[in-house]
Order: C-alpha cells, then structure tokens, then sequence
C-alpha cells in the first residue's frame, strides 16, 4: 500500500457487508460481536461500538444476517422450532392436577429427529420447584403406566433405574432457565439439561449426544445467547455440549 491510499478509510459497512460477515458466515453458523470486532480489528478497520451496532441492525433488516440474541448472530434463517407433540398430553395431564403448579417438561423422544440412531424408548423430565417435588411425585407415581423417579441418586441408577414405555423423572428447576411456550421447555433449555442427564442416566454416550445437539442448532436457529448463559448457569462449558464441533466450526 503506498504512502497516499495508507490513509485512506475504508467504507465501513461495505467491507462488513462484503467481506467481513460473509467470511465468518461461511466458517460458522454462529459468531458474536467480540468475533466481528476481532475481524474488524485484524483488517485495521476502526468502528465506534454504536455505529457497528447500527450496521448490525440494518443487515439483520435485511437479512444479512439472523438475531441469535445477546450479541449473537446466525447466518441460519430458520428458528428452531422444537416439536412439543411428544409432551402435550402429560402437559395437559399434570395441569389438570395441579392447576397452580409452575412446572416444565421436555423429553427425549423430541430429539429423535438430530439422531444418528433412534432411541426406542423416551425419558421425560419434569423441572418443578424443589420444596414440591415430593408431594408431586406422590400423585405421579400413582399413574397407571408411568414409571416416575424423583431425583434419582447415583445409587438408584445403577440398581433400579430402568427405561420402560413411559419413564419420568423429576428434577429441581434451575433458575433462569430459558423459558419456552407454555410449560414445553425450549430446545436452549433441553440441550443443557440432557448434557447433565447424559453424565447420570443410562440414556446415550457423551459422543452421541454432542454430535445430535450440532446436528441440532445447525439445523435451525437457536438463541445462541440464551443458551450459553443457561450454560454458564449449570456449570457447562459449550466444548461439553458441542465437543470438538466448537473448536472446529464454532467461535469465542
């Protein structure tokens, strides 16, 4: 570059809309803002906060780029949209017994669709406040049909706990745990929970969930910022939830 063009500035959001996010798009289906600014960095191009912001804005206007919350950004258009079928009745079931109970349920037959293999048998989780698990699991487990556990212990996985045709189990509800429509947890809040329930319960290997929950937020867009903080909620880090995917195709 010689001495005259040296000093001459670059149009900012042309080299955003032409080279910066079209290069990060093509290495991943999420990045973040400390990614962009990275980019931005390396190329020498200097952008106040509030004016990469606007710029933000305006091609995710015009679908540039695709909201993946909390400083995220998705070159996925599609939202992801968990299907809540394999849940509805039991929804419907434990709201007739209990009106007033906040509660939030997801289970495993909804993530047959991101397996390799299917998994023959479901397990439904049951997220409810901690001082009503007992008195829940009471009434549940008088169920025709269901085999309900209440927060097995290690001990009672290894002896007792088996998958049969309409297996639940009921753990305490984490704070801030992203919310979902209705009492169907969303797929963010599934995700980070199965990672936990793959280290407990016979369900899958750590392999094969990491390659289904890839398989899964690639598939469609998710809130890529709701997840990471439920995450950091529980004590995950996302290379425990992706595997060799973050390093590989993720970011920061």
């Amino acid at each position: 570059m010689n001495k005259q063009n040296k000093h001459i500035k670059p149009d900012i959001r042309q080299s955003l809309q032409t080279i910066v996010l079209p290069a990060l798009k093509e290495m991943f289906p999420y990045f973040n803002l400390q990614t962009i600014c990275a980019r931005l960095k390396e190329a020498e191009i200097e952008v106040s906060s509030v004016t990469l912001k606007t710029y933000l804005s305006q091609f995710m206007a015009e679908d540039l780029i695709f909201d993946a919350g909390r400083g995220w950004y998705s070159r996925i258009a599609e939202p992801f949209a968990l299907d809540t079928a394999p849940v509805k009745k039991l929804i419907t079931k434990i709201k007739k017994t209990f009106p007033l109970l906040d509660f939030s349920c997801w289970s495993t037959e909804q993530i047959n669709p991101y397996m390799h293999h299917l998994l023959g048998k479901a397990v439904t989780f049951v997220y409810i406040d901690r001082d009503l698990m007992s008195a829940v699991y009471e009434e549940l487990q008088g169920w025709q049909g269901y085999k309900v556990y209440l927060e097995p212990s290690s001990d009672e996985v290894e002896k007792t706990f088996r998958i049969e045709e309409k297996t639940m189990v009921i753990r305490p509800e984490i704070g801030e745990a992203p919310a979902g429509k209705g009492y169907a947890a969303p797929i963010e809040k599934l995700l980070i929970d199965l990672a936990i329930e793959v280290e407990k319960l016979p369900i899958m290997s750590r392999g094969e969930f990491q390659d289904m929950a890839w398989r899964a937020v690639t598939s469609a867009r998710i809130s890529m910022g709701a997840f990471l903080r439920y995450a950091r909620r529980r004590h995950r880090e996302p290379s425990d939830i992706f595997g060799v995917n973050w390093y590989t195709n993720g970011t920061n």
